[in-house]
């Protein structure tokens, strides 16, 4: 059957880890049906499934559900899966793990530590052997992936040093998610340790982490940042035989089907507004190389560390959204409403940087009955000056 539709609420009952439990569940299509299509807030449903299920069945039945619906725009095998809905926040999508892959192709041994529900562990060589501490995870990633698992502490496996590795570390408190090295599990300390046992392999962090947070980083590195969805959702150190562009920076669009390595360029200015506007995507501004196809284009920034850029003339380039600029004013609602009503259009959205206005508050003040084509209007402030820019997206 397929997953789709909104995930559901899950019983609040502690989540049994009897792995048995878990794959004979997976096999209950009555039950995963009914729970499928059943409201399980309503106390009603828990007294109808309670005549025919235990609790354990209903709520391992319940998550396996809520994973599946999760990972439907993420995993490709998700109508197969067996998972709890964290497993699946936690895991990489599809076509990372395939991008991600491409390095590892080789007949050296492979590790995937700490693989989860196996995401990665799936799109590896087929002869990488999964590692994880918590056995129902194991169970899941074998489930998942077909391939071997072993239930152990990563930290305390042999390693040669002619493996490959790849690493997923956890990042997540009970309530929230840790963005930060320190707060990795295991640690960043325990981890280099296994970096450099090894030939090399990659470790995943929080798109947070910057070059100077790996100035003590034992063996030479390249740090990918990964946008997929309009947004960075992974950063990657490679590392060792792995890091194909050591000491450089590079970013990866899942989006257009690109990347880019070099180490990032000095920025230009330019003074005069006019011609277009050009934004990058996410994962090229965050990993500063924006800069060098900026330069390569003929783009200057409008702004030290603005990150959007303006030239005289159009310029095609998959890693910038292009704006043709129609008209620029001071930032206040009045002019911006009569430059709008000028172009005949009041069918708007707002884009800024660094909170100069509240999108949202401008938004729904600039659109009123949503007439003419839909323009783009920049809110932004350049040095001293606050503007607006309309713009027709290209």
């Amino acid at each position: 059957m397929h997953f789709g539709g909104t995930p559901i609420a899950l019983p609040f009952f502690s989540m049994t880890t009897n792995t048995d439990l878990w794959h004979k569940t997976a096999l209950n299509i009555e039950l995963l049906d009914t729970i499928a299509e059943s409201d399980l807030t309503a106390v009603s449903t828990m007294q109808t499934l309670r005549k025919k299920w235990d609790v354990d069945e209903i709520t391992i039945a319940a998550s396996i559900v809520d994973a599946r619906r999760r990972a439907q725009q993420k995993l490709v095998n998700a109508d197969a899966l067996i998972a709890d809905s964290i497993g699946v926040q936690q895991a990489t999508s599809t076509a990372i793990a395939i991008h991600k892959a491409k390095r590892f192709l080789c007949d050296a041994p492979v590790f995937d530590l700490c693989c989860g529900i196996g995401s990665d562990l799936r799109e590896l060589p087929k002869h990488t052997i999964g590692i994880d501490n918590d056995a129902l995870r194991c169970s899941m990633a074998e489930h998942n992936t077909g391939k071997n698992v072993r239930c152990c502490d990563v930290l305390s496996f042999d390693i040669s040093k002619e493996s490959f590795v790849h690493i997923d570390p956890a990042r997540r408190s009970c309530t929230q998610r840790l963005h930060g090295l320190d707060a990795m599990q295991p640690s960043i300390e325990e981890l280099l340790q296994i970096v450099k046992k090894c030939a090399g392999g990659c470790i995943k962090v929080s798109p947070a982490t910057n070059l100077e947070d790996l100035e003590n980083f034992p063996v030479p590195f390249e740090l990918e940042y990964i946008e997929e969805g309009g947004r960075v959702v992974q950063c990657v150190i490679w590392f060792g035989e792995l890091a194909s562009n050591a000491e450089q920076l590079t970013a990866t669009s899942m989006s257009i089907n690109k990347t880019i390595s070099a180490y990032p360029d000095y920025p230009s200015f330019i003074k005069v507004v006019e011609g277009y506007l050009f934004v990058p995507n996410p994962a090229l501004e965050r990993s500063g190389l924006h800069y060098n196809i900026a330069n390569e284009i003929g783009a200057k920034e409008l702004a030290p560390h603005l990150g959007i850029f303006c030239s005289t003339e159009s310029i095609d380039s998959d890693w910038f959204q292009q704006f043709e600029i129609l008209e620029t004013t001071s930032l206040r609602l009045e002019k911006v409403k009569k430059v709008l009503q000028n172009n005949s259009c009041t069918q708007v959205e707002v884009k800024t940087r660094g909170k100069t206005v509240d999108p949202n508050e401008w938004q729904n003040e600039l659109s009123s009955d949503s007439t003419g084509t839909l323009l783009t209007v920049f809110a932004l402030r350049l040095g001293k000056k606050r503007i607006a820019i309309l713009t027709r997206r290209l």
